[in-house]
């Protein structure tokens, strides 16, 4: 009786108090079909698929915790970035994240960077207050090395309405980074990060638009590529 009362009644209980399926998050795995995103050899791996995988396993443990959760896509299928924007907002959204894998000249290049669009008013503010909430749960899962809260330009998270964030998850042109990221354990690691990043934002979200406190934000660092 004792069990049933722990598993069962009290997540009840605390999601009556704290309605999180109330809130929506619509992830947003990078690339997919004829778009393959960055590629790596010994051992292969492509982004489109990496990217799938983590969301599937974000989407997991973000609905155990009682959110409601949108993909924009749930196949090996391309979906135009407008689109993609479309479905957040069709789905009411009330943050979305983007995830891809990173890529750059040096194979040194290593580490989990997220991006938010640094324009004005109170959603830029709560974008890099998630920002900085998901990079540093994600590092502490993975212990991964940080390359800091960035502005991007990227369409997705400039023309989404609601907070938005890209996470760069890691360096597929790295070798090591490229065989953690084929790892099923490692992406089990990054998605815990993310997850547990969604709901420390939502936990400690502000009722106002002035008491939205903003998040360090960290420049610099090794110039990526998709």
């Amino acid at each position: 009786m004792r069990f049933f009362l722990y598993t069962f009644l009290l997540p009840l209980a605390l999601l009556a108090v704290h309605p999180k399926g109330l809130f929506t998050v619509v992830l947003d795995p990078g690339h997919g079909g004829h778009d393959r995103g960055a590629r790596g050899e010994k051992p292969f791996c492509e982004e489109k698929r990496i990217t799938l995988q983590t969301a599937r396993l974000v989407k997991k443990y973000l609905e155990v915790l009682g959110y409601r959760v949108v993909m924009t896509r749930e196949a090996d299928a391309f979906v135009p970035l407008e689109k993609r924007v479309e479905i957040a907002r069709r789905a009411g959204s009330h943050i979305f994240i983007s995830l891809h894998c990173n890529a750059a000249p040096s194979s040194a290049a290593q580490g989990i960077e997220v991006f938010f669009y640094g324009g004005e008013g109170v959603r830029s503010l709560a974008s890099q207050r998630l920002a900085d909430a998901v990079l540093s749960r994600m590092v502490y899962r993975t212990e991964a090395h940080s390359r800091g809260v960035k502005r991007g330009n990227f369409f997705v998270i400039r023309e989404a309405r609601m907070p938005a964030i890209l996470v760069e998850t890691g360096f597929i042109t790295n070798p090591e980074e490229r065989s953690h990221l084929r790892q099923p354990s490692y992406q089990e690691k990054i998605a815990r990060g993310v997850a547990d990043g969604v709901d420390f934002y939502f936990n400690t979200r502000k009722t106002s638009s002035a008491g939205v406190e903003p998040a360090t934000c960290r420049l610099g660092g090794d110039r990526s590529i998709h």
